[in-house]
């Protein structure tokens, strides 16, 4: 096997507590949503739009990332 079996082995963290998955566009996520990144859920602190429809999402401990295609995020209830 090797030393790359732990990595096809590892579990996804489980989604944050009072949330529920929805798959949104960039004009639809708001502060506060989750969203799974480098194998951790992220809480949206602050965004700004990009040019084509897209936002540029900030969060705390992570650096910012570009999202311009519909995918899952975590919203509270």
């Amino acid at each position: 096997m090797g030393a790359n079996t732990k990595l096809f082995w590892a579990r996804s963290p489980k989604p944050p507590r009072g949330t529920q998955k929805c798959s949104l566009t960039p004009s639809q996520v708001q502060v506060g949503d989750y969203v799974l990144l480098s194998g951790a859920y992220r809480q949206i602190r602050t965004m700004t739009a990009l040019t084509g429809g897209g936002r540029l999402l900030r969060f705390k401990d992570r650096g910012p990332y570009a999202m311009r295609v519909p995918m899952e995020i975590y919203r509270r209830r």
